[in-house]
């Protein structure tokens, strides 16, 4: 099985490195996450500029929001927020 390789979105890549080390290791497990399960139920949809469907995950205290793209196994997050739940 091929391993999906992880690309993240400039801001998104900032946004890691802004996080304190605990916080930047928890999401840094929740990309692995889903690196091995790729194809697993968001909690929601949302849409971009283009009209491409995102898929958002709820990894607490992170939402993930990327894509696939299967043709060339990527997983490409388009943005990280911290929020409270």
């Amino acid at each position: 099985m091929d391993m999906w390789k992880l690309v993240l979105d400039e801001a998104a890549f900032q946004f890691l490195l802004s996080l304190p080390s605990g916080d930047r290791r928890r999401l840094l497990g929740a990309f692995e996450a889903l690196r091995s399960n790729p194809h697993r139920q968001p909690d929601y949809f949302a849409k971009d500029s283009t009209g491409r469907t995102l898929s958002v995950w709820a990894a607490r205290p992170f939402l993930i929001t990327y894509w696939l793209d299967s043709f060339v196994s990527e997983l490409r997050v388009v943005n990280i927020e911290r929020v409270k739940f």
